[in-house]
């Protein structure tokens, strides 16, 4: 039985994505451009938004891209957009940071998160303070376990010189006891 070479392409091809931009960076509800974009295999989020930003003539650093299907719910950017037609294009929606919701002060909600964030605090000051007497107290311990080391390689040293000592000196040292 004779078997034959044969290759499966298992490369993706890049998606091409129709997107319309909607600038509600701008106050501006309707939509601005419609353009299709391709989109390569693999690719992130930077290089998808960097590809968006070019041509779409988006270059402004505190503006949010919000991607919508054509039935308003959100996807995200990423490689795996799937290709649709002109008539239903994705909607990119434009925005600035904190545009429609204004941020707010953050606080601790209640008194014993403060009274536990405060002993946190507390704690890593002691340990930030203490750190230099902790390094010196780690580097005498592993000096003392080393001259510990030292000693015993020593002793164990010299008790395999005398094992190997193998010259007859013609009498036995101590007399047997049989």
């Amino acid at each position: 039985m004779k078997m034959s070479n044969v290759s499966f392409e298992t490369q993706k091809r890049v998606s091409k994505a129709w997107i319309a931009v909607r600038r509600l960076d701008k106050n501006d509800d309707r939509i601005v451009a419609l353009q299709e974009i391709s989109i390569p295999p693999a690719a992130e989020f930077t290089m998808i938004q960097q590809i968006i930003s070019t041509a779409f003539g988006l270059y402004s650093s505190n503006i949010i891209y919000k991607l919508r299907n054509h039935r308003g719910s959100l996807i995200p950017l990423n490689s795996s957009i799937a290709a649709n037609s002109k008539h239903l294009p994705y909607v990119l929606e434009v925005s600035k940071v904190f545009q429609h919701v204004p941020p707010k002060q953050r606080t601790i909600p209640s008194k014993s998160m403060k009274i536990r964030l405060q002993n946190i605090e507390k704690r890593i000051q002691r340990l930030e303070m203490i750190l230099p007497e902790i390094k010196l107290k780690r580097n005498e311990k592993l000096n003392q376990e080393i001259e510990c080391l030292n000693q015993k390689l020593k002793f164990l040293h010299k008790r395999m010189q005398v094992a190997d000592s193998r010259s007859w000196k013609g009498e036995l040292t101590r007399a047997p006891l049989w």
